[in-house]
């Protein structure tokens, strides 16, 4: 008998869509407008959650004036950075794949909950979720592992039956935090160096559903090599990196 399909836990920006030129317009419009100075290469930017890039933007500022940039970011965001986006090829075929197998599919994004429902239902991606896990202003804590943590727990998922699939650091760290294994999304905006801290590397979305099956479901040419490491190691055995 097979082994029940995992759960998957799908990142957003720089896994499902790419989304680095709207954020970066409008950081480098709140940069501007704040006269910030050059800040080099802004791609560091996407992945963490907002408060945290406001602590190096502003290191001694107030955290009134950190939450001043935060709104303003938004602000901008909300006006347009949000369409300044697109689907990366194959997600789309990708996650109606794994749907249609079974997988119970999630989203669990450092961006704003109303920005990753809004981006989602403009591609008509939201139908292939069970839920969508997003910050929000409210919460105690903006740090993805405890999103992650939330997700996993309201969800009631198995952590030995799940994974994590993002390109950044971010969502490894978020994902050994809580347990679970982490497949890097190697077409994202992840560094080799990033995408060598996870249990595993799809090099395309196409690359994603044999990396993720259940071992008696994979067959012999589920493995590869992306960013310098085993594109699959031992499924089960999770190989952590603190």
């Amino acid at each position: 008998m097979s082994n029940p399909s995992p759960a998957l836990i799908f990142d957003l920006d720089g896994t499902l869509t790419d989304s680095k030129p709207g954020i970066v317009g409008c950081l480098r419009k709140v940069i501007d407008a704040r006269n910030l100075g050059d800040q080099g290469p802004l791609d560091r930017f996407v992945g963490p959650p907002v408060e945290e890039w406001t602590v190096e933007l502003l290191p001694h500022a107030s955290e009134e004036e950190r939450a001043a940039l935060a709104r303003d970011y938004r602000g901008c965001y909300d006006r347009e950075g949000w369409k300044n986006n697109s689907v990366y090829a194959g997600v789309r075929e990708m996650l109606t794949g794994l749907r249609d197998e079974g997988y119970p599919l999630f989203v669990c994004t450092s961006k704003h909950h109303k920005f990753a429902v809004r981006i989602l239902d403009l591609f008509e991606l939201t139908p292939l979720f069970v839920a969508v896990y997003g910050d929000r202003l409210e919460y105690a804590s903006h740090r993805k592992a405890d999103l992650v943590a939330m997700l996993l727990r309201e969800q009631s998922l198995d952590k030995d039956q799940s994974w994590m699939i993002g390109d950044r650091i971010f969502d490894i760290q978020a994902a050994h935090a809580n347990e679970l294994r982490c497949l890097a999304a190697g077409w994202g905006y992840g560094s080799p160096e990033e995408c060598a801290l996870a249990d595993a590397v799809a090099a395309t979305p196409a690359d994603v559903p044999a990396l993720v099956a259940p071992a008696d479901r994979r067959g012999a040419d589920s493995c590869g090599d992306t960013c310098g490491v085993p594109a699959v190691r031992d499924t089960y055995m999770v190989a952590r990196k603190r």
